[in-house]
């Protein structure tokens, strides 16, 4: 399983290089998110300590547990899935970004608890639902 694992990762780092090259970019600026989306922490923990930084959850109930169980590796951790305004504050203890900011009502939350929190933050937005509010 670990062979397998590196392996594949050697070869996704290869075809990041190389559509690099071609678009005249650095490899170097360039960020692989691996999406562990029920993936077991054993083959997660593979991937930090071949070097993988960067993982991306979709369900909060996976995020706390995988946090737990890989709490003393140096990962950083995007939340990437549809996300219930209910959850941001418990999202907000696991993650460096949000990846699916897709609503307003989400955005009022995320700015009430990181206002709350004297914090700021990182998230991408879907501007589809964005574009069409007025």
């Amino acid at each position: 399983m670990k062979n397998e694992i590196i392996f594949n990762l050697i070869k996704v780092h290869q075809r990041i290089e190389d559509a690099c090259k071609i678009a005249g970019r650095n490899p170097a600026d360039v960020q692989l998110l691996l999406a562990t989306k029920t993936v077991p922490a054993e083959k997660i923990r593979i991937a930090i300590q071949a070097g993988e930084t960067l993982m991306g959850e979709n369900k909060m109930q996976e995020l706390r547990d995988k946090d737990y169980e890989l709490k003393n590796l140096p990962v950083e951790r995007h939340f990437i899935g549809h996300l219930q305004t209910n959850k941001v504050k418990d999202v907000l203890k696991y993650v460096t970004c949000i990846q699916s900011l897709d609503r307003l009502s989400l955005a009022d939350e995320l700015h009430k608890q990181l206002k709350n929190q004297n914090r700021t933050f990182r998230c991408f937005c879907s501007g589809q639902y964005f574009l069409r509010r007025k």
